[in-house]
């Protein structure tokens, strides 16, 4: 058999780039070393590198899906005939999980084309501005894509060029790099991105582009995650300082297709309604199915009382964020915020192009009051952060939610923790809060009962089967099958 023919599937996709047309159009395979010449392929090149982001197995539907039940925040629906779902949620997950595999591969090859552009582009005679802006941008999206895969794999092996043609041995059968490398490469691909994007993007088609908020955001929670206090606090202060982000005064407004890449946006997948695979499934991911109402509704994930129960009595975001009757119709809770009812009728659900916020300046306020905390205890910056989330969940009422003040370290730790919570409801966060925190174990228990044993072991999910398969050098993460 040829070397060829068993090629681990993260290097087979190294080996194509892809060229759009801005964000949007389908991907060409072409040999990159054909292809840089000017400044048009180099923006094509790097949008390849964007595309990814709202392909299915990110953005689109895995990244936020495994999150969400896998943590305490969401139930799969018992009737839902996916057993690759339920793994998530009952804690017997399995390394030839489709959805593992899917992020994996899709993570991978968004990395090899934002390696293919930090090569290529540096030698194409072009606008010196422009070419600083699209290494930026490279680097921006290969940290997010490594944030991701360390976040849930562990260690994981660390490219950060393409292959060569001759395909050596060392290209192919790749090894595992240590947790703390891979975060390194994250910290230092965040930074470089920080001082390469431009502060904001004004024009329509490029909104939606990384800037320097959303890699000095990203940097804060890369930091935050390492326990590096004072890092995430002085990128997120460097955020707050770049005067362009703020709070929309309704939260619902976050996911209004007329708020698109507004004032709280700090980064987010783009989707576009009209095009199929354009569509945001996260949409009608909560919505329940009813003939002729809801013909789009899968209802996959469902809230966990435990979820219902930990909004205080007049927050806002409940009721923004799920409902239980619709008409003349009514059913048990559902997630509907991502639904914009102004721009979408129930029936037109399926066609939604709502984007998926990776960060909303509402994180950058409670990882500031997080990390001022863990440095020093609970100070007026982080009260101060923290009760400006709080504030707009009152949508008005003064009587609810009152300023958070006088609590110990502890106690304000546990309140940003409950305050991410009830504020990224089904927004990809929570799993990666409770595994960054220590709670999992603990609160998963506590909200899915017998049905959901997680263990220490599964703060790492398991490395796909099909690289182990077709790799020798990569080994399992322990306790996996």
């Amino acid at each position: 058999m040829k070397k060829i023919f068993i090629i681990p599937a993260v290097l087979f996709l190294m080996l194509v780039i892809s060229c759009e047309k801005q964000l949007e159009l389908t991907p060409h395979r072409i040999y990159y070393d054909n292809f840089y010449q000017t400044s048009e392929d180099a923006v094509s090149a790097i949008n390849s590198v964007y595309s990814i982001l709202t392909q299915v197995n990110q953005y689109n539907s895995y990244l936020w899906l495994v999150q969400d039940i896998a943590s305490d925040d969401c139930h799969a629906r018992e009737s839902l005939n996916d057993p690759n779902i339920h793994q998530f949620d009952q804690y017997n997950l399995q390394s030839t999980n489709t959805y593992l595999e899917g992020i994996w591969q899709g993570s991978y090859l968004g990395i090899s084309r934002a390696n293919v552009v930090l090569e290529k582009v540096p030698e194409i005679e072009m606008d010196s501005a422009l070419r600083q802006q699209i290494l930026g941008e490279a680097y921006f999206l290969r940290g997010l894509f490594y944030f991701n895969l360390v976040r849930l794999f562990g260690d994981v092996p660390l490219i950060t060029k393409p292959v060569s043609t001759e395909l050596n041995d060392e290209e192919v059968y790749v090894t595992r790099t240590a947790v703390d490398s891979v975060y390194e490469q994250v910290i230092s691909d965040f930074s470089k991105a920080a001082t390469g994007c431009p502060k904001l993007y004004y024009q329509g088609a490029d909104k939606g582009r990384a800037t320097r908020g959303a890699a000095l955001g990203m940097l804060a929670k890369a930091c935050l995650t390492q326990k590096k206090w004072a890092d995430a606090a002085d990128a997120c202060e460097q955020v707050m300082a770049l005067g362009v982000y703020g709070l929309w005064d309704d939260y619902t407004d976050n996911f209004k297709d007329a708020r698109r890449n507004g004032k709280e946006s700090v980064f987010a997948a783009q989707f576009y309604s009209g095009v199929t695979s354009q569509n945001n499934q996260i949409v009608i991911s909560g919505l329940p199915y009813i003939q002729g109402v809801f013909d789009a509704g899968v209802e996959i994930m469902l809230p966990t009382d435990d979820l219902l129960n930990s909004f205080e009595t007049g927050d806002y975001r409940k009721e923004a964020t799920f409902f239980e009757r619709y008409w003349y119709d009514t059913f048990d809770p559902h997630i509907f915020k991502h639904w914009d009812q102004d721009a979408y009728e129930a029936d037109e659900t399926a066609q939604c192009g709502s984007n998926f916020d990776v960060m909303r300046y509402a994180e950058i306020l409670l990882m500031y009051a997080e990390a001022l905390n863990e440095l020093n205890g609970p100070g007026a910056e982080s009260y101060a952060a923290i009760n400006e989330v709080r504030a707009r969940a009152r949508n008005g009422n003064p009587d609810v939610l009152p300023d958070l003040q006088g609590l110990s370290q502890d106690d304000f730790r546990d309140a940003v923790l409950k305050e991410r919570r009830v504020e990224f409801v089904n927004e990809g966060i929570r799993w990666y809060d409770l595994v960054r925190t220590g709670n999992l174990i603990t609160f998963v228990k506590r909200a899915k009962g017998d049905k959901a044993n997680p263990q220490l072991f599964n703060m790492v999910f398991p490395i796909p089967q099909r690289e182990l398969d077709n790799n020798p050098n990569l080994t399992q993460n322990p306790n996996y099958q």
